[in-house]
């Protein structure tokens, strides 16, 4: 079959089928459009019994123009061109040639549009569902690429949806997928996302995550352990929770659990409430503050603009570098064994992992934490006859509920991740 069967409607000559497509801008005729190719694949290619060529020709030279239009600025076309782009995927003559679960696979373009980058996400998560992995185009291999490539986009939604499809390719292949991820170590799971990936696969496997055994190991120290924010991560048993939805409302990080913390709660929480984390000021994402000097020597966007001081171990602006070594006027840091730094208040403390938490977290730990020095002036007036150093100090008792604004200072004056629309 030849592009001569649309035809211009000034010269009524034959137009090809890419023009016809890509021209296309009122809805109706849109949709209309989307009737005529369903009807060629479906109806006339088999009705005049015409080879599977020319079916592949007709998706070859659509599908791209239909996946152009899922980042089109209108919703509604949108939406429309990601629905047909499926349905067509499903249709018998189509799902046999495995060619569109071959374009959902492409990398995506650095510079391509949010409502485009989310959309292929979106088609794709949808039609693993329907296809699977058997004889359908997608496999373990370039499923698993393209997802942990997408974990490093700039858009959150198109991360989220990364590790979605993780976790369900991991449910239906277990160890084949662990190969294409890093190892499960601390430096993996200093990133929020490799942290939520390996939390979710010992939550299919049955196992115990890290946030349950420091809880085991928490309560075992100091069984009524409170934080700032009077959120308490008590012990499923003790909450009459199922194991398996033990996780369910929790913070895994500073350990609250609260009934707002659905999936778009949490997400909200990470980006504005948690006293454990912090934004990148130079690339938008939220990160744990243990990990913030890591992150921007080696993860961050602008990672090439700094530099490790090697008396403080802290990063610094390499233009600032050279005066900031030659001031001498940081704080030493200790050898990571012997203690924790904290890039925001520069200050060493005793190592470990739940050191971290007293320090973030405490009245008397970290006093740059933003975070938690908007919670205490948020709290109460002093009761007469109080000192001024709790004064200074607030109430542990202040809820993190409120409306916390965007942080302004130090490291963790950015704005939030790209879902800041929330």
């Amino acid at each position: 079959m030849d592009n001569s069967v649309f035809l211009d409607d000034d010269s009524n000559q034959p137009m090809p089928v890419s023009r016809f497509f890509g021209n296309v801008e009122l809805m109706q005729v849109f949709q209309a459009s989307l009737k005529l190719l369903k009807m060629i694949i479906t109806q006339y290619i088999p009705k005049h019994k015409l080879s599977k060529l020319e079916t592949a020709h007709c998706v070859e030279r659509t599908i791209p123009i239909l996946l152009t239009r899922t980042g089109d600025s209108s919703a509604r076309l949108r939406v429309t061109a990601a629905n047909f782009i499926q349905e067509m995927a499903l249709f018998k003559e189509v799902k046999s040639l495995q060619i569109i679960p071959s374009y959902l696979v492409q990398p995506l373009k650095a510079n391509s549009s949010v409502h485009l980058a989310m959309s292929q996400m979106g088609l794709l998560a949808r039609l693993l569902k329907d296809l699977g992995t058997g004889s359908s185009g997608f496999t373990i291999d370039n499923v698993m690429k393209f997802s942990v490539s997408s974990l490093e986009h700039r858009v959150y939604e198109v991360r989220e949806t990364a590790v979605r499809i993780i976790l369900d390719m991991y449910r239906q292949h277990q160890a084949s997928i662990l190969e294409y991820l890093p190892p499960d170590d601390s430096n993996t799971r200093k990133n929020i996302l490799y942290k939520t990936i390996f939390e979710g696969f010992a939550k299919i496997d049955g196992r115990p995550t890290d946030a349950e055994m420091r809880e085991k190991e928490s309560d075992a120290v100091k069984p009524k352990n409170q934080d700032i924010q009077g959120g308490k991560a008590a012990p499923a048993e003790a909450l009459g929770i199922p194991d398996e939805h033990y996780l369910d409302n929790l913070c895994i990080f500073c350990g609250e659990r609260s009934e707002s913390f659905t999936e778009e709660g949490l997400d909200l929480h990470y980006w504005k409430h948690c006293l454990m984390l912090t934004r990148c000021d130079h690339c938008k994402q939220v990160v744990e503050i243990s990990s913030l000097t890591e992150h921007l020597l080696t993860e961050c966007d602008k990672k090439d603009g700094f530099g490790k001081c090697y008396r403080c171990s802290e990063a610094v602006f390499k233009e600032e570098l050279p005066r900031h070594i030659k001031n001498k006027e940081c704080n030493p840091a200790k050898p990571e064994k012997l203690a924790n730094r904290c890039p925001l208040c520069h200050e060493n403390f005793s190592p470990g992992e739940e050191a971290w938490k007293a320090h973030l977290m405490s009245l008397a730990g970290c006093t740059m934490n933003l975070r938690k020095t908007h919670i205490l002036q948020k709290a109460p007036a002093l009761q007469p006859g109080k000192s001024s150093a709790v004064a200074a100090s607030g109430p542990s008792g202040s809820k993190a509920g409120s409306k916390i604004p965007t942080p302004k200072g130090g490291l963790s004056k950015s704005s939030s991740r790209t879902h800041a629309r929330r």
